[in-house]
């Protein structure tokens, strides 16, 4: 039974259209891996031959017969080169950097060819389109990009893509299935909105946040698109016109807190949509922030780090509810 078994996994044609399913790098590509077919072009040369043998034999033409069973022999040569044109190479680990949803993602993906002669034409891309075409060296070891767009957010694995060559004439197409066992992150998707909240609850008693406030006339500024009409100087405009924007303190340590419960919208996407432009405004502005959610605290800082973390604990909040 258990061989019986293993013969049926060795003939799986599931494994034809949609490969092995997610594998550890580096990806051999063994002779299980790369299927190989003629291509339409190929189909059509065959057909070529077909129409000169039959000439061939009608008019008993020995130059016919020569040049048909010569043509023959060497697309039967193709077939060899096309094949052994992908075979051994060892593709993978994928270089994965995180990205907004909806946005392009590009992952470089290490293809190893040492020890082995040069490769031709070898195209790698995903169903969404071919990202990248190139000759491999001799002894060498290139790098392809793979372009993808994320639409959800959170921890992705990498999508299935194809290599393929049709090296040397286009007469054979052949190729192989990988899909790596890494996963890429991806950001929500910024809002819209292009202001940090007017007044930020911290989210705990006790502890200091920045409240732009109303309580402690502090001075005035020149306007900002963003600011709020209510707090537009008018006297001033009238005097002189030009917008300018009174300021007010409430403030006992310039720490922003950017809180869950302060969002403006329903459902757990909008909400973390406008968390995430917050947390980039923040950021721009050099702000000392931190950032409340239901199952998350990051108490407040800046910087890059700072910001990969915030971020990556919007990706990920709620990870096991995300598809």
């Amino acid at each position: 039974m258990s061989m019986f078994t293993s013969l049926i996994r060795k003939f799986d044609l599931q494994r034809f259209f949609i490969g092995e399913g997610p594998k550890a790098s580096p990806y051999v590509l063994t002779q299980r891996r790369v299927y190989i077919l003629p291509t339409k072009q190929g189909l059509g040369f065959a057909l070529l031959l077909f129409v000169m043998l039959i000439g061939s034999i009608n008019y008993s033409n020995s130059l016919g017969y020569f040049l048909t069973f010569l043509l023959a022999s060497l697309s039967v040569v193709t077939i060899f080169h096309t094949y052994n044109n992908l075979l051994k190479l060892q593709i993978g680990p994928a270089i994965c950097k995180p990205v907004f949803a909806n946005d392009e993602a590009q992952f470089i993906v290490q293809v190893n060819n040492i020890n082995y002669p040069g490769r031709y034409s070898v195209n790698i891309f995903t169903p969404q389109h071919i990202s990248s075409s190139a000759d491999i060296l001799e002894n060498s070891i290139s790098t392809l990009t793979i372009k993808h767009c994320f639409e959800q957010r959170g921890l992705i694995p990498l999508p299935r893509f194809t290599i393929e060559s049709r090296f040397p004439f286009g007469l054979f197409r052949a190729w192989a299935l990988v899909q790596f066992d890494q996963n890429q992150l991806v950001y929500p998707k910024p809002s819209l909105h292009t202001s940090l909240p007017v007044k930020s609850s911290g989210y705990t008693e006790g502890n200091k946040q920045v409240d732009i406030g109303t309580d402690d006339f502090k001075g005035l500024r020149s306007y900002h698109e963003a600011d709020p009409l209510q707090h537009v100087h008018w006297k001033s405009y009238a005097r002189h016109h030009t917008l300018q924007t009174k300021e007010f303190s409430s403030t006992t340590s310039d720490e922003l807190w950017l809180n869950w419960l302060d969002t403006n919208v329903s459902g757990t996407e909008l909400k973390l949509s406008q968390l995430t432009r917050w947390v980039l405004l923040a950021e721009k502005a050099n702000l000392n922030y931190g950032l409340y959610l239901p199952d998350k605290v990051i108490q407040p800082g800046k910087g890059k780090q700072h910001l990969e973390a915030c971020l990556k604990a919007l990706a990920l909040h709620g990870a096991s509810d995300v598809a």
